[in-house]
């Protein structure tokens, strides 16, 4: 994981896949991207096994790093150790369902509607938002845990 500007989430070098497996080819007289394009599909499981690898565990150390500035009140942190955790609960469920992931803009909503899914998605990341923002800082937290135990049993499934 790298810092780009303008993606909080980060830049993953999945990503580069992701762009290759989704685009649309406006030239390719020698069939380059073509053939790359190729390898893509079916999705890895290598991928699949080594995203969830990845940033499955992530979930719940950005949920307890955030718990540990409950007792600050420190928003800012708690605020950005959830949008880490919601941010990795969408990269599992991406690679969950074999779906490459290039940016995190409005991954929450298209995972909540994935075959393989957190029940209630989107409406509970929305409750753990509006939560933050009342300052509601351990009942967001608690929410959290309840999503992060909840993809622990899918993955234990996929």
């Amino acid at each position: 994981m790298h810092y780009q500007p303008g993606h909080p989430h980060g830049f993953c070098s999945a990503i580069w896949m992701g762009e290759v497996a989704l685009c649309r080819a406006l030239h390719d007289p020698d069939g380059l991207v073509a053939a790359l394009k190729a390898r893509t599909a079916p999705y890895p499981p290598a991928l699949r096994d080594a995203l969830v690898r990845r940033f499955q565990w992530e979930v719940l150390f950005s949920i307890e790093n955030a718990e540990l500035a409950v007792p600050r009140g420190d928003s800012t942190h708690i605020a950005g150790c959830a949008y880490r955790a919601l941010a990795c609960i969408a990269q599992v469920l991406f690679a969950l369902n074999g779906a490459y992931l290039i940016n995190e803009k409005g991954t929450l909503a298209q995972a909540a509607n994935f075959p393989v899914t957190v029940r209630s998605l989107a409406g509970r990341a929305a409750e753990v938002w509006r939560q933050i923002g009342a300052a509601e800082h351990a009942a967001a937290l608690q929410m959290l845990r309840v999503l992060e135990s909840d993809l622990q049993k899918i993955c234990r499934v996929s």
